[in-house]
């Protein structure tokens, strides 16, 4: 559930988050429709955040706006899009031809 206390962390949330998807304070700004001015003390809690702006915030970064409230979510959030994706396998021309040749014997 959430309470009051995760409206105090939702700025350090957004400064987090936007640093993870290393993007600048004046860009994120920018793509929101605010000046970098109002950004920087949504970041420092220095102003309330409306819900649309959250949402215009949550579309930029692509996270869910339960990432902006809860910071463990945010955590949680930045360790999966930083985690490695895993690598493609790659194949020889002759596993290439095995396969070819599977495919045509299964489709007769």
């Amino acid at each position: 559930m959430y309470d009051e206390k995760c409206l105090q962390n939702i700025g350090g949330n957004i400064r987090f988050l936007r640093m993870a998807c290393q993007i600048g304070q004046q860009e994120l700004a920018e793509h929101i429709g605010i000046s970098q001015t109002h950004m920087s003390n949504l970041e420092c809690n220095r102003v309330k955040v409306s819900l649309k702006l959250l949402l215009r915030i949550a579309n930029v970064l692509d996270c869910k706006i339960d990432q902006l409230l809860d910071s463990r979510a945010a955590l949680e959030w930045v360790n999966v899009k930083r985690a490695p994706e895993p690598q493609q396998q790659e194949y020889t021309l002759e596993e290439v031809r095995q396969l070819l040749e599977l495919l045509r014997v299964t489709s007769k």
